[in-house]
């Protein structure tokens, strides 16, 4: 049986690997956006009669902080009880750690049931590989993380903001232009569109058309700066990442 690979597309985003200076005022906040539309892991041809979703939850992992939560919800769509679902075997990239979920057991037909799994991307796009228990047959899947959902927000001042982009600057600063219908350019659709697609902040600016985003990747707690003029749709990216950075 082939192996499905999750590689859930939200436009590309970037993991940096600066953080930020201890004398400057930033904290973790709120997620301003957390999808609640579940994506495909395994159908229920595929297992004989469950089906597997999953979502990204855009807070932090009970277990570690540094790790990305997944909710799995396991649907039981056959006639027969599933007398047990579990996490079997792994296998994690150099620098990966998983937390597995508790075992499930004896879920009716006709219900559902969820469970978080934690995974530390150890700030890298590299995929998780792992085996689903479902009765007594393994299934394998490999989880990959979408950039955008490796960062975490932060609260960050304008200063802050304008002091960390400094030290980014140059070879560490990636550049792109966004095209975006007229309908659709405005300050309120563009940053609702920002926060679809990562897990970020925006930062209080008395400038309305030059928006700033902040953040920090999950696992290094390592900045994300992001600023967009909504004139020239100009979007900047500072990381020491380079490559992730054009990935945008």
């Amino acid at each position: 049986m082939p192996t499905p690979v999750l590689t859930p597309s939200l436009g590309g985003f970037l993991s940096p690997t600066s953080t930020a200076s201890p004398s400057l005022s930033v904290n973790i906040g709120q997620p301003m956006f957390v999808s609640t539309i579940p994506m495909e892991l395994l159908n229920k041809v595929t297992t004989g009669g469950v089906a597997v979703n999953y979502r990204f939850t855009r807070h932090p992992h009970l277990y570690a902080p540094r790790m990305v939560g997944i909710e799995l919800t396991f649907s039981n769509l056959s006639t027969e009880e599933i007398p047990i679902i579990k996490l079997g075997s792994k296998s994690l990239p150099s620098g990966m750690s998983l937390h597995e979920f508790p075992a499930l057991s004896n879920i009716p037909p006709e219900q559902s049931r969820s469970v978080t799994l934690g995974i530390d991307y150890n700030d890298t796009t590299q995929a998780a590989k792992l085996d689903l228990v479902i009765g007594s047959r393994p299934y394998t899947v490999s989880i990959s993380c979408p950039t955008g959902e490796m960062v975490r927000p932060l609260n960050m001042s304008q200063m802050a903001f304008t002091q960390e982009q400094a030290k980014l600057s140059g070879m560490n600063e990636a550049t792109g232009r966004m095209s975006l219908p007229s309908t659709h350019s405005d300050a309120k659709s563009v940053t609702q569109r920002i926060y679809h697609t990562a897990n970020i902040l925006q930062v209080p600016s008395g400038d309305t058309d030059h928006l700033l985003f902040a953040g920090q990747t999950v696992s290094g707690g390592s900045l994300v700066l992001l600023s967009l003029g909504l004139e020239t749709m100009v979007l900047t990216v500072n990381t020491e990442k380079i490559v992730l950075g054009n990935m945008i």
